[in-house]
């Protein structure tokens, strides 16, 4: 016979707490407590149902095997993109590309191509010299710049052209040449895409050098280059910005901005600022279109002067003769610079001028001027200044300079009509009409000077004077004249002709 049951071994109580537990449990279980036929009680459990679908997990599990295969694609994507860049480092560094890429610019260009210290970086292309050489029936002789660098796309490390935002160097020369009149090679290019197609080209420094290098005709120096190859109006596009312009025997002037185009082979020079050495004040303005296939026929500027130095257009020597402001006037066929291509020395300038505003024109070291000054005890006229009214009209060919048409005049004072001339050699030749006051010679009461000064009109007496010597030493015949000049008869200098009253009673 068995033993009892292990339920029986607890007592009552004891069964009562199990029970509070297991049903304060329940909840959990989700159980039922039922009694046995024998008596006891017992925890009835529902069962459950697993599930053998659950979107939200197999949501989960898509998600997760989704996103590593996009982990794993990437890094892909970017292990090849790495490996491309950096065979194309490579190949970009290498002497073929370095080739690929004179042959390219030697295309763009026409030009024989030196390539010097070149290397690539993923973004940039670096080259320590780069020298191009032209044909000598170019303009364009040569072009040389230093510390070149460029902003490239990455499409040029593989594809057909080399392409980019800028071009730009540390310094440069480009030099000029018009040797035989001829057509440039540069109307014979197709309209097919170069393979060399930036945006902007510029260079801080740049020497721009007409003829020989040695002995240049004209020399442009320490200028700033902006290039654009298509501009605006799809043209291309030259920006120049300061600098310092030679062309013997000129005197030297500072070019303070230029913008020229370049129109199916011409130079348009939509505008050219050029300003004094030694002053900012005064301007002068050119405007206009040269043919450089043309090497000899004159191309003509236009040209406006405002508030411009005489010394500027004269040279120093003449400018110790005569000083001054001076503005240009519009006059027909005037105010021009005609510039034969081929040869920088044949320039010819032609202005009309008068004096700027509230800034007189001087004379000085003519002979016959402090002769006045001592004649009429009057230092005003070692160095008269007119003030009021002072035109004429400018004309330079290379050494040789010409004022001509000149008519100053200080209301009172003093007058002067007429042209000289300074030829190659600095020699002066010309005539000019002395005008003094007619009160201020009765008012001297010396006779031989009022007999020298015959004629009269318009309130002053003329007299006609040679000039001549040179610039820095000028002479005249004023002296000449004056001691030519016998005193008047009557015994009262100055007094002129007697009057009535002086004829009927001399004393």
């Amino acid at each position: 016979m068995s033993g009892p049951s292990d339920q029986e071994k607890y007592s009552i109580d004891e069964m009562m707490e199990r029970l509070k537990k297991r049903s304060a449990d329940s909840h959990q279980d989700d159980g039922e407590l039922v009694t046995r036929a024998d008596g006891t009680m017992a925890l009835k459990v529902r069962k459950r149902k697993r599930r053998s679908h659950q979107p939200h997990k197999e949501h989960r599990k898509k998600m997760r095997r989704a996103r590593m295969i996009q982990v794993t694609g990437a890094m892909l994507l970017l292990l090849m993109a790495g490996f491309a860049a950096g065979s194309a480092i490579i190949y970009a560094n290498s002497q073929p590309f370095r080739e690929k890429v004179s042959a390219m610019v030697a295309k763009s260009t026409g030009a024989e191509v030196t390539l010097q210290q070149f290397r690539v970086t993923p973004t940039r292309a670096n080259a320590g010299n780069l020298t191009l050489t032209w044909p000598d029936d170019h303009v364009i002789q040569e072009l040389s710049v230093r510390g070149v660098s460029a902003s490239i796309a990455p499409s040029s490390f593989l594809g057909k052209t080399l392409s980019g935002d800028e071009v730009a160097g540390s310094d440069g020369m480009l030099r000029l040449d018009f040797p035989t009149p001829r057509v440039s090679r540069a109307t014979e290019r197709g309209a097919a895409p170069l393979p060399i197609q930036f945006r902007h080209y510029s260079l801080p420094k740049l020497a721009v050098i007409l003829g020989n290098a040695e002995q240049p005709a004209a020399l442009l120096r320490e200028t700033e280059l902006s290039f654009e190859p298509s501009n605006a109006n799809k043209r291309p596009q030259l920006l120049l910005n300061r600098g310092t312009l030679i062309a013997r025997p000129w005197p030297a002037i500072l070019m303070d901005r230029a913008h020229i185009e370049i129109r199916e082979g011409l130079i348009d020079i939509v505008g050219m600022r050029l300003l004094h050495p030694e002053d900012s004040r005064g301007q002068i303005d050119l405007s206009g279109t040269v043919d450089p296939r043309a090497a000899d026929r004159p191309s003509s500027l236009d040209l406006r002067m405002e508030s411009f130095l005489l010394t500027g257009i004269l040279g120093l020597e003449l400018g110790t003769l005569i000083s001054g402001r001076i503005d240009t006037v519009s006059t027909p066929s005037s105010n021009h610079l005609t510039l034969t291509p081929g040869s920088a020395a044949d320039a010819r300038l032609a202005l009309t001028f008068a004096k700027s505003i509230a800034e007189p024109i001087e004379l000085r070291n003519f002979n016959f001027l402090a002769d006045l000054a001592r004649l009429f005890e009057d230092n005003w006229f070692e160095r008269p200044s007119f003030e009021m009214d002072a035109t004429g009209v400018i004309r330079r060919s290379g050494s040789e300079v010409i004022l001509e048409n000149l008519d100053f005049e200080h209301k009172g004072r003093m007058a002067l009509r007429g042209s000289f001339r300074a030829d190659a050699s600095g020699r002066l030749s010309g005539q000019l009409k002395l005008g003094i006051s007619e009160a201020m010679l009765l008012a001297t009461q010396n006779s031989r000077l009022i007999t020298m000064f015959q004629k009269s009109d318009d309130a002053f007496r003329w007299l006609d004077l040679k000039i001549g010597g040179s610039a820095k030493s000028p002479s005249d015949d004023f002296s000449k004249l004056y001691e030519a000049t016998p005193s008047a008869p009557d015994s009262t200098p100055g007094r002129g002709v007697p009057t009535f009253d002086e004829l009927i009673d001399p004393e």
